[in-house]
């Protein structure tokens, strides 16, 4: 059996990121966002996001670990808590 890696398969990695795109509206609007919709939600630059993420006071959530590193998602619920925090 061999280790491949998902990025291996890009048709299956573009796939998976086009269902990602899609899931979790709601009415309050998309509770899953990408790091630029995320930025935008919470009004801050990217370097005060990304200190923010590296600091772990913003969760993220991805699939590093199988390859998809591209799939990095930000729930609103946890910015919105998030900032509350600060």
């Amino acid at each position: 059996m061999t280790n491949n890696s998902l990025t291996d398969y890009p048709a299956l990695v573009g796939a998976v990121q086009s269902i990602a795109d899609r899931l979790e509206f709601n009415d309050n609007g998309r509770q899953w966002m990408n790091k630029q919709q995320a930025q935008a939600y919470v009004n801050l630059g990217k370097r005060a996001f990304q200190r923010l993420v590296d600091d772990e006071a913003i969760p993220v959530h991805n699939l590093e670990s199988h390859g998809l590193a591209r799939l990095e998602r930000y729930n609103r619920d946890e910015l919105d808590e998030a900032m509350k925090q600060l």
